[in-house]
């Protein structure tokens, strides 16, 4: 008897506390394809200059690629349809009409309905005032979402890593960089190793080499693109005999921007490959870095070969694999 009135007033606090507390919920995760955008606004404005502006910024076309795709893929719904499965896509640009608001304003909220989300709100008066705001802010917004992408990969890969790869890869490049778990070592040189992910239709792969540095090297692109031609010529064989991987630049050379990355200064090159003597190819992007401790460039570049398929995507997810490398 007196044990079950402990218990009764037990439970009595318990409800008591529970109610004082603070009512919380997890936020649902943001969904969506990767490059994907949702517009909301009316369907008379998307089909006037407004949408007009979003096609344009949004829907020119990805350099080194061997197939043309747009730098994001844009959907537009109308107001009525913005409803909480829209409400929780990955990427949104939302058009609100505020009379009297002289100059378009765009302000990005963050997580404003799921974890992960960039939604991005365009106030203005009128269609012109909305074009004018887009434009200004057209380099902006399109790294926003190409960042926020790269980012949602980069933080799929950390939840199943293969950390032996990545140990074997620090022990012997003095570099860190993390590694999907589905990708596994193909082959361990001194100062050669390729990485790869491959499924029925599709060969995802990275490359992690070094050679010494030089009082001549300057890692532009004509050197970035030399030094891999030597590196890949000897070392990735195609099918065929006296085949091997190499650049293209013919008919599609490639591009170069230098920027800080992970505390070093990285040259990052965008550019397709091909096989010489086969009729393979593919895009490939590289980061290479000059450290100057130890008197070496590292570069570590990936590249995807699909044949009759786009691959924006796949370049892109290779991409983030990419970006986490950084030297110690």
């Amino acid at each position: 008897m007196r044990n079950s009135v402990i218990f009764s007033i037990i439970c009595v606090v318990v409800t008591l506390l529970q109610s004082c507390m603070p009512k919380t919920s997890v936020m649902p995760v943001a969904h969506g394809n990767p490059g994907d955008i949702i517009v909301v606004m009316s369907n008379e404005n998307w089909q006037a200059e407004a949408g007009d502006s979003i096609r344009a910024i949004f829907s020119e076309f990805c350099p080194n690629l061997p197939y043309e795709q747009p730098i994001m893929d844009v959907h537009q719904i109308p107001y009525d349809k913005f409803v909480e499965i829209n409400q929780l896509h990955r990427n949104i640009i939302f058009f609100e009409r505020i009379a009297g608001q002289e100059t378009g304003v765009v302000n990005v909220e963050n997580d404003k309905y799921a974890r992960n989300q960039v939604f991005v709100r365009i106030t203005a008066a009128n269609q012109t005032s909305f074009v004018k705001a887009l434009c200004e802010k057209r380099d902006y917004l399109q790294k926003l979402f190409l960042t926020a992408d790269r980012d949602r990969y980069i933080n799929s890969f950390g939840k199943s890593r293969n950390e032996v790869a990545e140990k074997q890869l620090a022990d012997t490049f003095n570099i860190s960089i993390t590694l999907p778990s589905l990708y596994r070592i193909d082959e361990f040189l001194e100062n050669f190793s390729w990485i790869s992910y491959e499924t029925k239709k599709t060969t995802n792969g990275i490359f992690v080499y070094e050679y010494p540095l030089t009082d001549t090297t300057n890692l532009s692109v004509e050197q970035i693109i030399a030094m891999r031609n030597k590196v890949l010529q000897k070392n990735v064989p195609g099918g065929r005999e006296g085949s091997y991987m190499t650049t293209e630049t013919k008919f599609d050379y490639p591009s170069i921007e230098t920027i800080m990355h992970n505390g070093t200064k990285t040259a990052v090159v965008h550019g397709m490959w091909k096989m010489h003597g086969d009729f393979m190819g593919g895009p490939f992007v590289s980061y290479s870095k000059i450290d100057e401790a130890r008197q070496r460039v590292v570069c570590v570049e990936g590249f995807v070969y699909e044949p009759n398929a786009p691959v924006r995507d796949k370049i892109r997810n290779i991409e983030g694999i990419i970006y986490t490398y950084s030297l110690r």
